[in-house]
This record gives C-alpha cells, structure tokens and sequence, in this order.
C-alpha cells in the first residue's frame, strides 16, 4: 500500500525515491500499477451516499457505488443495476427490472431487498440530504425477485434520471457495521473499491475484478484534495496529478502549452449564482433585490475576469441543460437603474453579510469580490465572508444562510426538474422565497410527455423569478481540464469524475 501525506499547502508529496522502492517491495509492486491521480478542490465529507449529496462526494460515490440508472456523457440516461424500466398512470407508478449477478466489493450478491432497503433507508431519515429527491415517493413494491415498483404522489417524467442520485448499499454490511465505519470503510458495488482513505490528504480506490460491466482499465484511482489552484496546477505539469478538473482561467493558455499536458474545455452544467435570504427584513423588498441584479456587469466578469471561460446567464439553468431557455437574457448592467431602486427600496446602509465557498470553483474568490464592489458601487454596504466548501455546505443544506450568498449547481441529471426541485418548490427546496404559482408550474411540467411544452412551463419559471429576484444568476461554466498525456479520460459536461472506461499508457 502506498502511504502518501499532504503539507499544509494542500499539495502532497507523491515522489518515492528508489531506495525507498527497493527497501520496500510492496511498494515497487504497487508503482507499477497503473494508477490516475486526480484532485478535487477539498475531501469528502463522508464515504456513505445515503447522507451526503454534494457534487464532490457524488464524484466519488459514482466510482464507488452503482445506481438504479446512470446519465450517459451525451446527456441520455442509460441502465445500471436496472436493465430496463417503464411508467404508467401518467409517469406516477415506475417499474424497474434488476439484472442479476452484481456483486458488492465484500463478495455478496446485491438482491432487490439491497435495493429497497436503501431507497427506504434514505426516506427515513429527516436530515439526509438525498431525501428530497424521493420527496415524491409514496410506496416501493417489491412485485417478485427482480422487478421493483414506485409508486408517485404525483407525476414525475424525470423519475428514471432521478433515481441516479441514490447510490445503492449493502443492507447487512450496512447494519453490521454501523453508520460511523461505514462511512470509513464502505461497501459499493462500483467499479471501484475503497483500500484506503486519510481525511483531508487522499483517498485510494482499487479497480473491482469482479465488477459486473468488466474490470476497469485502470488498476487504480487516487482522488487528492488540492485546495490551492497554484498547487493543482504545479502538480499536474510535474506529473503528480494526472487529472485536475476546471483550472484557472489565468492558467489555461500556460498549461497548454506544457509539455506532457493537454488542455481540455467543455461547456457545462454548472451554474454559479448569487442567493437572497428573502425572509431577511433587510432583503424582503423586491425593489433591493432587483437593484442586486441590475448592479453587476455579467459580461464584465466573463470577458474579462474569466477570460471568456462563461457564459452570463439569466436563469440558473446552464445552457447544456434541458429546459433552459436561450430567450431569456440576464438582467441589463444598469448602474443608474440600480440606485434608483436601492434608494425607493428603503434600503439605510445596513450591513450585508455575503457568504460563498472559496474552493469549489475556479475564481470563486475573484468572482465573489467583484460581485461585491458592484454591489458597494450602488450603495450596498456588503461584507464578504468566504468560507471552505465543507464549512458552507450544511449551511447552505440546511437553509441557514442568513443574508446573501454564491454557490454553484452542477445538474447532474442534466435536467432543469432538478433545479426546481433544490431552489424553488417549498416544503423541499434550499431556497428561501415561496410561490404557489411556481409550485403548480413545477408540479404541471413534471407530469407532461411533450419536451417542448415541459421547456415553455420551465421558461415561464424563469421569468417569474427574474422579476422577483430571490437569485441573481451569473455565468455558466465553460471548464478547462488538464490532463496528463498517457490518460485516457474524457471529461463531461455534468462534471463527474467517472473512471470505469479510463485508461493510461506510460
């Protein structure tokens, strides 16, 4: 097993020299797998998915763990555990058939009973963050030993793409072990098993020979928290890192150009956005929060902070998104128009607390900053707060962000449903402003066959939110990834880290 340490700059000291090799064998036997190393900007949280949802963890999670269905790299949603599946009584009741013959990494053989055990697990319990997305799950019906029944409280044509954010678990390793080991030591039927993990230094997965789609190309996977985007990049033109998700944009031009390193842009799901705390006396009036909207120049922040690597947006749904509507421009950069309705908002000059997670995307903190000089520029008396991911997460999970905030979303079933599902619906969303009539649009989407009618229902969402301003959307992500020559891995544009087809020749 190779041990591996991180100094306090986050950046790890991968190089063993040949004496060290020599006087250990093991060693020498593990180098020459062949491995990919890849960094995310912090650690996981957790190594259970049954209470964790962030996109970090999903990125690991999806190595780890198989789902009833799986969202294909062309945006489709494709089989996993199940073969195939079907709807009836207008999208409300979902069957899906098993395949047999999947085993977990402990050697047991995933059944049906693994299956539900999960999903209902997961309804269970009031503080998991996965839960929202079976909100609308009255009943599972298990109909014999592969078939596997939902039955809606309402209609859902997303269900199937839905269903790719429960990772499925082993219910008897779950309870023998406990939910605490678990989350150290878990067992998935991924392609990809866990051997060892250090928190906060590295995470080390080993490829499952007896994973049901075929032993993964690669022997092993290496997933490094590298906070610092200086240190991501110096690593990955070492050698250190083979893979490094959404550089810089002030680096991208210079890693090009490195030998040994390709230089990979996509266009993606993710959506950095601006909250408002409507509950917040200081915040309730529409006028202020339209004033917000109208005090950034979102094409300044692109053309000349990200260098072009965005796209400014007017809605939080990224373009490669189903339901996004290219009609809907952002709110006009309007210095004038912004004063004016700070100043009949009522607004005294109170201070703002601005939160937002300074690792989570490229230029968080430059972004973040720029955001609130526009803002000082028309009078808000804004204080920024940034915070690690890991700090702001359950904050923001646990609506309990009190002023203005930045996030991102990456959508990961490549479907607006969801943005609805996690912003705006109440009773279920992490937002803070409520509209019945939002409720009925989203619920009226959910249960209609007609795409083109679903994308004018989203549309008209969008629209009544620009005119409330509960968000004021910024840009979606154009990502530059760096990746070793000798890898063969293609990123996506729903961000994940998946490595199952993943190959390296050295």
């Amino acid at each position: 097993m190779i041990e591996f340490s991180t100094t306090r700059r986050g950046l790890g000291k991968w190089a063993l020299g040949a004496g060290a090799i020599a006087a250990f064998p093991e060693l020498a036997q593990a180098q020459a797998k062949s491995r990919i190393t890849v960094a995310q900007v912090s650690d996981v949280l957790t190594l259970d998915p049954t209470v964790d949802s962030s996109a970090i963890g999903i990125n690991v999670f999806l190595n780890l763990y198989d789902q009833l269905t799986e969202i294909r790299a062309d945006g489709s949603v494709g089989p996993l555990i199940a073969e195939s599946w079907e709807s009836a009584d207008e999208q409300k009741t979902w069957t899906f058939k098993l395949r047999s013959g999947i085993r977990f990494h402990d050697g047991t053989t995933m059944t049906i009973d693994d299956v539900i055990w999960t999903f209902k697990k997961i309804m269970a319990d009031a503080k998991s963050p996965v839960r929202p997305y079976l909100a609308q799950v009255q009943a599972i019906e298990k109909l014999d030993g592969n078939r596997l029944q939902f039955k809606l409280s309402a209609p859902f044509v997303t269900f199937d793409r839905q269903v790719t954010l429960v990772s499925v678990v082993p219910q008897k390793a779950y309870e023998t072990l406990g939910p605490q080991q678990f989350s150290l030591t878990p067992v998935g039927s991924g392609p990809f098993k866990v051997t060892r993990w250090v928190k906060d230094s590295g995470l080390e997965l080993e490829a499952f020979a007896d994973y049901w789609g075929g032993k993964p190309k690669v022997d092993q996977v290496v997933v490094k928290p590298v906070p610092a985007e200086a240190s991501r990049a110096a690593a990955l033109i070492s050698g250190e890192l083979d893979v490094v998700p959404v550089l810089p944009p002030t680096l991208v031009d210079a890693l090009a150009n490195k030998p040994g390193v390709n230089v990979i842009k996509v266009a993606a799901n993710r959506a950095v956005y601006g909250g408002i705390n409507v509950n917040n006396p200081l915040l309730s009036n529409v006028k202020l929060r339209q004033a917000i909207n109208h005090a950034i120049d979102r094409d300044a922040i692109v053309t000349r902070l990200l260098r072009g690597a965005g796209i400014p947006l007017g809605q939080i749904a990224a373009p490669v998104l189903f339901g996004h509507d290219p009609n809907l421009k952002p709110p006009a950069f309007d210095v004038a128009l912004a004063k004016k309705l700070l100043a009949e908002s009522g607004y005294k000059g109170e201070p703002i607390p601005f939160q937002y997670p300074n690792n989570r995307w490229a230029f968080a903190d430059q972004v973040a900053q720029a955001v609130g000089n526009y803002l000082k520029a028309v009078g808000l008396n804004v204080q920024l707060q940034p915070m690690e991911f890991s700090a702001f997460f359950p904050l923001w999970i646990g609506d309990k962000l009190p002023a203005l905030y930045m996030f991102s979303l990456g959508i990961t079933i490549m479907d607006a449903d969801l943005i609805l599902n996690l912003e705006y619906e109440s009773g279920v969303s992490h937002g803070y402003w409520r509209s019945a009539e939002v409720d009925a649009l989203a619920k009226q989407q959910r249960a209609e066959k007609d795409p083109e009618k679903r994308k004018q229902i989203m549309s008209r969402i969008w629209k009544l939110s620009q005119e409330a301003a509960p968000y004021f959307p910024l840009y979606s992500e154009v990502q530059a990834y760096g990746v070793r020559e000798g890898v063969s891995w293609t990123p996506r544009a729903d961000e994940r880290l998946k490595f199952r087809d993943a190959s390296v020749k050295r």
